[in-house]
C-alpha cells in the first residue's frame, strides 16, 4: 500500500498532465470539474480517452455533411480498439453537452458551444467501426457553433496533436 507521501508524489506527477490537457488557460472553472464531486473524476476519464484518440488519429477517418440545421458526421476506424474509443468519446461528450459540463473552457468556440448547450440536439448511432452523429441547432447561432465545432474536430482528426491546443474563434 503506498504511503501518503507516495500518493502525493503520484498525484503531483499526474496533475501536470491533466493541466496540460486543459490547454493554456487550465485554471478556469476548476479544471472542468464543475458540478462533480472530487471523488468522481469523470473529467480525467474523458481526457484519457481524448488523448488516446489523439494518439490514434492516423487510424481515424471522418466525413462531415454540413446541413442547414447542423451536421451529420461519421467518424470511424478499422481498428476495433479505436472504434470503441470513438464510441465512448462521443457518449462522454454527449453527456457533458446534455448536462452543460464544459470541456476546453479556454477555447472560445468550445466555451460558446457549452454556453448554448440547451440549443443543441445530438443524436448518436453506433456503426460497426465507430459512430455517426447528427447534431442540430435550435437557432441560427447554435447552427453556426455546430458547423465550426465540426470543422475543429475534423482539424483534430487531420492534424492530431498539432491542433490540440489551438483556440477556435466563435463564429459571427
Amino acid at each position: 500500500m503506498p504511503t501518503t507521501f507516495d500518493r502525493r508524489a503520484l498525484l503531483a506527477g499526474l496533475l501536470p498532465l491533466s493541466l496540460a490537457a486543459q490547454g493554456p488557460h487550465h485554471g478556469e472553472h476548476h479544471h472542468g470539474m464543475q458540478g462533480h464531486h472530487a471523488g468522481e473524476m469523470p473529467h480525467m476519464q474523458d481526457m484519457r480517452n481524448i488523448h488516446g484518440l489523439f494518439d490514434e488519429v492516423k487510424a481515424i477517418r471522418r466525413t462531415v455533411i454540413k446541413r442547414d440545421d447542423g451536421v451529420e458526421a461519421t467518424t470511424e476506424s478499422d481498428n476495433p480498439k479505436v472504434a470503441a474509443m470513438l464510441q465512448a468519446h462521443v457518449q462522454q461528450m454527449k453527456k457533458r453537452l446534455d448536462q452543460g459540463h464544459p470541456i476546453r473552457t479556454w477555447d472560445p468556440l468550445f466555451a460558446a458551444l457549452f454556453q448554448n448547450y440547451k440549443q443543441v440536439k445530438m443524436e448518436i448511432a453506433q456503426t460497426s467501426k465507430g459512430v455517426r452523429i447528427v447534431q442540430t441547432g435550435r437557432n441560427p447561432q447554435a447552427v453556426k457553433l455546430i458547423h465550426a465545432h465540426a470543422e475543429a474536430v475534423t482539424g483534430f482528426v487531420t492534424n492530431g496533436y498539432k491542433d490540440m491546443h489551438l483556440e477556435h474563434p466563435v463564429p459571427e
